[in-house]
């Protein structure tokens, strides 16, 4: 007789393939030890980080250092094709190409201060390479001079936006839900 999966599987047409699975756990109980998961007869691997959507989610934090490989990949290759362009072309070539890579995700995540410290770190040093500024010397003042936001302000601006955008759309479950938080 078959399974109870079996059956519900079949008759949605799904095949979960349990080697793809993982279960990982959110918040508090982030260390507790728990019954192992089982899914169609097969066990469900538990684990500390899964990437979803592109996001390295670990259970007490968001994982932030395959988005920097990411961002400093993105940022040298356009170094690399760029040589023959002027700074301020290769900053919003940086800015349109290579910044939304470390701010992917931005307005739903909840970073510590110091992974925004961090990412910070990675676009100032894109503005030193541009800029020609040497690592101990600070490039506030040329984002001040240039109108551009750090990384901090930035991420505000995003969380912002994304959450005025929410209010205002017609979507009136998504209203009623962020209006409970």
């Amino acid at each position: 007789m078959p399974d109870k999966c079996s059956e519900v599987a079949t008759s949605i047409s799904m095949a979960f393939n349990v080697n793809k699975l993982h279960c990982i756990v959110v918040g508090k109980f982030y260390n507790c030890v728990i019954a192992p998961m089982m899914l169609c007869g097969n066990y469900v691997q538990w684990c500390n980080s899964i990437k979803y959507l592109g996001v390295h989610l670990e259970s007490m934090r968001f994982d932030i250092g395959p988005c920097k490989r990411t961002f400093y990949s993105a940022c040298n290759s356009i170094f690399t094709y760029g040589t023959a362009v002027d700074e301020l072309s290769l900053l919003t070539l940086q800015e349109s190409c290579s910044l939304p890579v470390l701010m992917y995700a931005a307005p739903a995540l909840s970073f510590r201060s110091r992974q925004i410290d961090e990412m910070n770190v990675c676009w100032n040093n894109v503005i030193r390479r541009l800029f020609k500024y040497n690592k101990w010397e600070s490039v506030k003042a040329v984002l001040l001079g240039l109108g551009r936001l750090n990384i901090r302000h930035l991420l505000m601006l995003r969380k912002i936006n994304f959450y005025r955008r929410a209010f205002m759309s017609d979507n009136n479950v998504l209203h009623t839900v962020l209006c409970h938080f």
